[in-house]
């Protein structure tokens, strides 16, 4: 069996950023909190645990002989703006790109512009985006676009994981609503050199596994991707979860297979999901090899 890795798959650079500065604080016996998930990937969230990094869903829960560490899908301005009223101690490992669309956001609402978010309304990305301006519209659907009133000027922004060819859609309906659209593309760049490489492998192989938390916006979009493209795709949140033996006898006359990671996937799943894939294809060459001997002896 031939298997391809898709490009940038596995661990984003804010990612890879947030767990350094999580892991630099546990070397030097820093007790640490983090603010929220501090990805959306199982896997690395019980790693986290087990070395007794815990997580906090209220500023209320604050221990104050821990270090605060905010999540890399940032948080309300609101929050972060107690958070410095207070005095708290805290390190921020917000993903720079979400950093980034905040800043947007907040200089178009000093500017006073109409807003629209492209994106999931109910993520924790987008809920700390929107709160960095009043007048903020968040859509993520061809409907909800058609939707918006006709003004004279719009500002067009997108979640950082969205898919460009989504975004790309919608924001041509909008084109339609404003005398001035003003896009700002804050799709994460590795996002779309993955979901590139998607869009080009999935219909060349015979299946596609996704893997990462089914929780992960980004890994969410690359299953869609991906399954619009191939129906042969699985969405796995670990790797030991392709041992199930449903899916070895789905895949049991395929050849070749793409993995495709979320950007919080550790690169040791995707290193394990391989190998589990190469046992699986040697278990069934083998079986077919004794089957064929088994038949030839007969004659």
């Amino acid at each position: 069996m031939k298997i391809y890795i898709v490009e940038e798959s596995g661990f984003c650079f804010g990612v890879k950023r947030a767990l350094n500065i999580i892991y630099g604080l546990n070397e030097k016996k820093q007790g640490i909190q983090i603010y929220g998930q501090l990805i959306h990937n199982s896997t690395t969230l019980d790693r986290l645990k087990a070395k007794g990094i815990d997580a906090i869903h209220s500023l209320d829960q604050l221990d104050p002989r821990k270090k605060l560490v905010i999540r890399t899908h940032g948080i309300r301005m609101d929050e972060e703006e107690r958070l410095k009223k207070e005095n708290i101690d805290y390190i921020d490992a917000t993903c720079p790109l979400v950093k980034k669309l905040h800043q947007i956001i907040e200089k178009l609402h000093k500017k006073g512009a109409q807003i629209v978010i492209i994106g999931d309304k109910n993520h924790p990305e987008i809920l700390a985006a929107k709160s960095y301006a009043d007048n903020v519209t968040v859509i993520d659907s061809e409907a909800e676009a058609a939707a918006i009133e006709k003004t004279d000027h719009l500002d067009v922004l997108a979640q950082t994981t969205l898919d460009s060819d989504h975004f790309e859609r919608i924001v041509s309906l909008l084109a339609a609503k404003a005398g001035k659209l003003e896009i700002h593309n804050t799709i994460c760049n590795a996002a779309k050199v993955r979901q590139a490489a998607v869009k080009k492998l999935a219909p060349r192989v015979d299946f596609v596994v996704v893997l990462g938390g089914k929780n992960s916006s980004n890994t969410r979009k690359l299953y869609d991707i991906a399954l619009n493209r191939n129906k042969n795709t699985f969405y796995i949140e670990k790797s030991s979860h392709l041992n199930d033996p449903a899916f070895i006898a789905g895949i049991k006359n395929f050849r070749s297979a793409a993995i495709a990671a979320g950007a919080s996937t550790p690169p040791e799943e995707i290193e394990e999901a391989t190998n589990i894939l190469r046992n699986i294809n040697l278990s069934i060459e083998k079986e077919t090899n004794n089957g064929k001997r088994k038949r030839n002896s007969k004659h």
